[in-house]
């Protein structure tokens, strides 16, 4: 990511004031991570759907930050799988992503219960 997609990135986050910086730059790596998965099971690259992201996000999250998870995106804001559609179409009106006509917020309501998968690899000791 270049210093002006950066930019531009910390003036959405300030303007819209809902989210924390870093649930956008996560939201970036996610998808790339996601991209990145699909491209190596399907041989080739191809659009992402908002359910896909929030599983791609979901497994990318639990590889960073493990059991806090959960924790991590509270701070930043994001509570829900809607909060990531509308992270994602922020940045798509900011023209830091691209989305097609089929494309819609509806795709990441419901996608998973926050409590149901950053809560059931708990370890309690």
């Amino acid at each position: 990511m270049d210093v002006h997609s950066t930019d531009r990135i910390d003036e959405l986050a300030e303007r819209a004031g809902r989210y924390h910086r870093e649930a956008y730059l996560f939201v970036l790596e996610a998808l790339k991570y996601t991209q990145a998965q699909h491209h190596a099971a399907e041989g080739g690259v191809r659009h992402i759907d908002g359910r896909e992201l929030c599983e791609g996000i979901r497994e990318f999250a639990e590889k960073s930050f493990g059991y806090l998870t959960k924790a991590v995106f509270a701070q930043w804001g994001v509570t829900r799988t809607e909060d990531f559609g509308e992270i994602v179409f922020a940045m798509a009106d900011a023209d830091l992503l691209k989305k097609q006509e089929t494309d819609s917020k509806a795709d990441f309501t419901g996608a998973y219960e926050f409590d149901d998968v950053f809560e059931k690899n708990l370890i309690y000791e």
